[in-house]
């Protein structure tokens, strides 16, 4: 019986390891490790930047390797216990009225409440006036925003509401500004658009450019809009975040900042894999996704074990676990040198039968 379990070990490992070295020169699942999002968490949460810290750690919380980790739901409910105190709640409320931003909905929609009232423009304007007077810089763009939020007010009232989309849009550019968030290329189209709204006292020749911040807005909130805005770098990069915010909502964001944006030429390249392997695939980070992309959706999650909600594939039974394994554990050098003693030995029992089976030619090999 061991006599011929013996070749048949040997025989699997030689073409599991001779498998694995042709599967390598493609990618090497080997070299991947999956993102560990505490310490990044920490750190935010030492900056107090309590949202982002919940956004990002929640992304990670969807699988096993994190959600087992203590630490990671201790660290998820001093998040919350931070952010549901009254404390907490009263200082953004206060942020959002005074400073005119905040990283909360709370202190967001106080925020909102002065910008979407005519008290906001007036405001922004008056602040932006002393600076004049004072011969201090003045904020061109803020002063732009705020005569097109006095336009935008006026045709909400003559239209019944029919402006307000483009109200909002307005307080998130102003918002955007107030926190550094608008690109250059936006700010100097958004000038020259607004002298034009201006002379004509009409939203007609903006309106286009405001309708995919708009949409942008709706799809992921505030805090990613303004994100994914500062780091379009033209009006197209600007639709294919709308995209792909449609398609993956408000992890959105993370999905681009683990993959170092990535995600997005990756998604071109792959439009049909579903939501769950790529997002699945990023915890891996940008190369996560570069061995989806070499391997192919099947084989790549096979070999990092997420293979449950795939359908069957030609590796089956212990096979495709040694292959598995190997994978993950095994370095080159010692694959080359299974590959070559596993030839070795069956060219030796090569040799050995054909001097059994044909003794006149007198091989002798030991």
């Amino acid at each position: 019986m061991f006599k011929l379990l013996t070749p048949l070990i040997i025989l699997s490992l030689t073409i599991a390891s001779l498998m694995i070295l042709e599967e390598r020169q493609t990618f090497d699942v080997s070299t991947l490790v999956q993102i560990d999002p505490i310490p990044h968490t920490k750190e935010l949460i030492k900056e107090q930047k309590y949202v982002e810290a919940k956004s990002y750690l929640s992304y990670f919380m969807a699988y096993d390797y994190v959600t087992k980790s203590p630490e990671s739901s201790q660290l998820m409910q001093v998040i919350d216990e931070k952010r549901a105190s009254l404390s907490y709640k009263t200082q953004k409320v206060l942020e959002g009225i005074f400073k005119g931003k905040s990283d909360e909905f709370i202190g967001q929609t106080s925020a909102l409440a002065s910008d979407f009232l005519v008290v906001g423009d007036i405001r922004d304007l008056s602040i932006e006036g002393v600076h004049y007077l004072n011969d201090e810089k003045v904020d061109k763009l803020m002063v732009a925003l705020s005569s097109l939020g006095l336009i935008a007010t006026a045709s909400t009232l003559k239209s019944k509401g029919k402006s307000v989309p483009v109200k909002e849009s307005i307080f998130l550019l102003k918002y955007a500004k107030r926190t550094q968030k608008i690109p250059l290329w936006l700010e100097s189209k958004l000038i020259k658009q607004i002298a034009i709204a201006k002379k004509t006292k009409s939203l007609k020749a903006i309106r286009n450019l405001l309708i995919p911040i708009q949409k942008l807005y709706q799809q992921v909130g505030l805090n990613q809009a303004l994100i994914l805005l500062h780091k379009s770098r033209n009006l197209k990069a600007l639709l294919s975040f709308n995209k792909f915010a449609t398609r993956f909502g408000k992890k959105s964001q993370v999905l681009l900042k683990v993959t170092n944006y990535k995600a997005l030429s990756s998604l071109k390249k792959m439009p049909n894999i579903s939501n769950k392997n790529f997002l699945y695939a990023s915890t891996y980070g940008a190369n996560g996704l570069k061995g989806l992309e070499k391997l192919g959706t099947n084989k790549f999650m096979k070999r990092v074990g997420f293979g449950a909600n795939l359908s069957k594939t030609t590796y089956k039974g212990n096979l495709n676990a040694l292959l598995n394994s190997l994978l993950k554990n095994i370095p080159n050098n010692w694959l080359y040198l299974i590959s070559i003693g596993g030839l070795f030995y069956f060219l030796r029992k090569f040799f050995l039968l054909s001097q059994y089976i044909f003794p006149k030619f007198n091989y002798r090999f030991s």
